[in-house]
């Protein structure tokens, strides 16, 4: 067998198997309530990573099926790839202080975008903050140095200013 064909066979493998665990803890813990979309957002994106090629030009590789999987596709996904590197080096831990806006302490952008934290500030028209509000959820600065969170943010900004009639990446000045 091939060295490539064995590697997406036990990624695949592996995705399943992740996909499975996850299910079996929701199921073994009824005190909680667990999002069937939440299962359901885990499993495609782990079938998403297992199956898709990363092509040569992806930067930051190990958030590339992460990437696809929230729903940047085409240019905007090598876009995305682009600003992770450029604002992060692909870092979830990068933190910027020198950006204006703090919270509980925390002043600046965090993570592999480099969310501002204006994002979650509480805001006339968000009084909740707008990322929590639009993903309903309460949202901590250091929360944002969590990849998942992070990329989730990106997403929601991206759609946000594209939904303004304007460019996803105007948060970025990627337009």
């Amino acid at each position: 067998m091939k060295q490539g064909f064995m590697k997406k066979v036990l990624a695949s493998v592996f995705a399943i198997s992740t996909f499975l665990g996850c299910v079996a803890y929701a199921r073994s813990v009824p005190d909680q309530e667990v999002s069937q979309r939440k299962i359901a957002y885990v499993a495609d994106r782990l079938i998403r990573d297992a199956a898709l090629p990363i092509p040569e030009w992806v930067k930051c590789k190990e958030y590339f099926g992460e990437l696809n999987a929230i729903g940047f596709e085409g240019a905007d996904l090598k876009k995305a790839d682009s600003i992770m590197f450029r604002e992060s080096r692909c870092f979830a831990q990068a933190h910027n202080s020198d950006d204006p806006t703090t919270i509980n302490g925390v002043k600046g952008s965090l993570g592999l975008f480099q969310i501002n934290l204006f994002w979650i500030s509480q805001t006339t028209a968000y009084p909740k903050g707008f990322l929590q509000t639009v993903l309903n959820r309460n949202i901590k600065p250091k929360q944002l140095f969590n990849p998942e969170l992070n990329i989730l943010a990106a997403k929601a900004i991206f759609d946000y200013n594209q939904s303004l009639g304007g460019c996803g990446w105007t948060a970025w000045r990627g337009c």
